[in-house]
């Protein structure tokens, strides 16, 4: 059994305020960029509508509406992007949960990405027990956890069923 620590996790912050739900990108990954990437999602369930605002190097502004009546659904996926798993059996993973939306005209629009340190994995022929010091140790974030309470909180609100992306 892995320790969560939300320190070990990267992703954006969530609010929820009556019917608008808001994400932007959280203060550890402003930290990470020097600010270079900002993106703020708004979703406002009065008006059925997804505001997606991006901003790159500090100057370049992008801003996309997107209505409820275009989502067919809402993506959720994870990938391990750990380095040392292409080589070994036994690693520690690095999680990166994606949360998007998949529209009508066939386009995947993702969202924000959830990414930390995963649990210890041990795919060898040996017993897990014979690990049990690196299983015991083992910390992990919290961007499983976050990642699906945004990806259900935008699908209840959106009224779409939640399906695994494309790629």
């Amino acid at each position: 059994m892995a320790w969560s620590l939300g320190l070990l996790s990267v992703g954006p912050r969530l609010a929820l305020v009556g019917e608008r739900l808001t994400a932007e990108t959280g203060w550890k990954m402003r930290l990470l960029t020097l600010g270079l990437t900002l993106c703020r999602v708004t979703v406002d369930r009065q008006q059925q509508t997804v505001l997606v605002e991006r901003r790159r190097f500090w100057l370049f502004r992008r801003r996309q509406r997107i209505k409820f009546d275009w989502i067919a659904a809402v993506t959720y996926g994870y990938s391990d992007q750990s380095f040392t798993g292409f080589f070994s059996l036994k690693h520690d993973s690095f999680d990166v949960f994606s949360v998007g939306l998949w529209l009508y005209d066939d386009e995947e629009f993702r969202l924000f990405a959830f990414f930390g340190d995963g649990t210890f994995t041990n795919n060898t022929v040996w017993p897990d027990w014979m690990y049990a010091s690196r299983f015991a140790s083992d910390l992990t974030g919290t961007q499983e956890q976050e990642s699906r309470v945004f990806a259900e909180i935008l699908s209840r609100m959106i009224d779409v069923p939640m399906l695994p992306p494309r790629h």
